[in-house]
């Protein structure tokens, strides 16, 4: 399971609050660099209640039509699209290679390869891959050999059943998960930043407190039964 189930066992003491961050992104995308940037400064500057973050990469249709368009390719050349999608693949089955490594060094690869690909003019390939894997102290041989691992391409296909599941359908977007209100999750897309993660995880607190479902400064919809989309 990707997140832990309520403690339904009754406690004298009022449990610790603690949030559980998924921030879903394309593995060659400058924008979800730029996304996970701001994650990591949210952490970095946190003082307050108990976070935990995962990035998860996922693609879809879309996710290749939205990296076309920022580098103004020709969304209808079908050769090209086939082989950014195949890009996206083997850099998420990358990611996951890498993370086998260490949590921080595989984050580190991810910032390093969508960094090394973000003038659109640098070509993905196993040359590039190898000195991303330099540049994030990993063990170069190793990093190869999982990469083409069952183990990775199962837990990449774990990733994607996660990401169905919480109806992700562009990057970068994040759910957000409250141990103390476990029902529902929350989905930021488009502008994630520092800023906004302090007030909804603010406005996540105020309401658990007040037991209330109702965040004072964000717009809020429900998707399905399990989540609510925030937008700005």
């Amino acid at each position: 399971m990707y997140r832990s189930k309520q403690n339904t066992t009754d406690s004298i003491s009022s449990p610790q609050q603690i949030f559980e961050l998924y921030l879903f992104v394309n593995p060659i995308g400058y924008k979800c660099y730029r996304t996970e940037q701001e994650v990591l400064k949210f952490m970095s500057s946190l003082d307050g209640p108990k976070v935990h973050f995962r990035f998860i990469t996922f693609h879809n249709f879309n996710t290749v039509t939205q990296y076309m368009k920022r580098l103004n390719l020709p969304e209808k050349d079908l050769t090209l699209r086939n082989q950014i999608y195949s890009s996206i693949y083997d850099a998420s089955l990358a990611y996951k290679a890498a993370l086998m490594q260490g949590k921080k060094r595989g984050r580190n690869f991810l910032l390093h390869l969508q960094k090394s690909l973000a003038d659109g003019k640098t070509i993905y390939s196993n040359e590039l891959l190898a000195e991303v894997a330099a540049k994030a102290n990993l063990d170069v041989d190793m990093f190869f050999e999982d990469k083409e691992s069952p183990f990775v391409k199962s837990s990449y296909e774990a990733d994607q059943h996660i990401a169905q599941e919480m109806n992700i359908k562009t990057n970068p977007s994040l759910v957000i998960f409250d141990n103390l209100n476990y029902q529902y999750g929350l989905l930021l897309e488009d502008n994630i930043t520092a800023e906004v993660l302090h007030e909804v995880i603010k406005d996540c607190s105020v309401a658990c407190e007040q037991k209330s479902a109702t965040m004072k400064k964000t717009n809020i919809t429900t998707i399905g039964k399990n989540y609510l989309r925030i937008t700005h």
